[in-house]
């Protein structure tokens, strides 16, 4: 899950020219300039060697940084980011080998979904407060009518998207740590971020026609 937050989007409505470059751009960063780094470097060391996979990671982080400075914030979708940023390269740096590194960091997706499950099994749903950021960004005047739609839908929708991302997460990293089995070592590297966005992509725009048709109920 590597959705950026773009508090600008959120107040002046939604940009689909925006939103389709910020959607590149993250398959750059994400994707390709690892992909290529990697193919570049992992000639250069032993087969199982995990140090060009570390490498690779200069652009994923780099981005999340550049990110950070520019919003000067860290939100919700920023601290997952950024855990999954933190476990990647913890796992990779522990690894033996290569294999185990890629399979060992498919289960990040998977931890993450079982916090949105533990979340929405106590009654504080993550997606909730996702959702109060976005909405409140850069117009407080909404927050007392954006919880009055929350406690006369008494949190039901929230929790209802929040077990799907779950759901959608822990099934994905069985998904990826599959294809870190069956795939090249490279191919898995350009492929798996590639999927994550398109499973990102595809549950957030289920998620928010979901949730606007059953909160407009409530708001007008």
């Amino acid at each position: 899950m590597s959705a950026p937050s773009n508090s600008t989007a959120t107040t002046r409505g939604f940009n689909p020219g925006a939103s389709f470059r910020a959607v590149g751009l993250n398959l750059v960063v994400n994707a390709l300039f690892p992909y290529l780094l990697y193919r570049f470097l992992a000639p250069r060391f032993p087969a199982d060697s995990v140090m060009p996979l570390l490498y690779a990671m200069i652009f994923p982080i780099g981005g999340f940084l550049f990110g950070m400075v520019r919003k000067r914030t860290l939100d919700a979708i920023a601290l997952i980011v950024l855990f999954g940023l933190a476990y990647h390269l913890a796992v990779t740096a522990a690894s033996p080998d290569i294999g185990t590194a890629l399979v060992v960091r498919s289960f990040q997706g998977g931890l993450v979904g079982l916090f949105f499950l533990a979340s929405a099994a106590i009654g504080r749903p993550v997606v909730l407060y996702i959702a109060r950021q976005f909405v409140l960004a850069g117009a407080p005047e909404r927050r007392a009518r954006f919880h009055d739609a929350v406690a006369a839908d008494r949190g039901r929708t929230f929790t209802i998207v929040t077990i799907v991302w779950g759901a959608v997460l822990v099934a994905m990293s069985g998904v990826h740590a599959t294809l870190a089995v069956e795939l090249p070592h490279d191919q898995f590297v350009l492929i798996s971020p590639i999927l994550g966005v398109a499973t990102d992509l595809l549950a957030l725009v289920w998620s928010t026609r979901f949730t606007m048709r059953r909160m407009s109920v409530y708001i007008p």
